[in-house]
């Protein structure tokens, strides 16, 4: 399981808004014809847990996710199952992540969703 841990306030500084785009992202991803991520949201009390079965296209998913918060500031961590080191993660889902934390995933890094890591 890939495991990407985003707390709900930094600094005192609610994340709601930005947490909620992260979910509605999840949900339309689900739904996709093509791409259809396998992965469920958990509430805590302090975090929001985004919860990925072992695939590439997951993990991209999940990787896209931990270069917003980077970007924002925002200190999340991602896990699989234990911290994963990012020198550990396939090159293919690593570009994937990166393109699809700017934009709309393209369709040739759709294959990812059939190679599990």
């Amino acid at each position: 399981m890939i495991i990407l841990r985003i707390p709900r306030k930094v600094d005192s500084k609610d994340l709601r808004d930005f947490i909620l785009l992260q979910v509605k992202k999840l949900r339309k991803n689900r739904r996709h014809k093509y791409i259809q991520l396998r992965g469920e949201v958990a509430y805590s009390e302090n975090s929001v847990y985004f919860i990925f079965e072992p695939y590439a296209l997951e993990l991209a998913f999940a990787l896209s996710l931990y270069l917003k918060c980077q970007k924002h500031s925002i200190p999340c961590i991602l896990e699989k199952s234990k911290p994963i080191d990012l020198s550990s993660i396939p090159r293919d889902a690593l570009k994937a992540a990166e393109v699809w934390a700017e934009r709309k995933l393209p369709r040739k890094y759709y294959k990812l969703r059939d190679i599990s890591i």
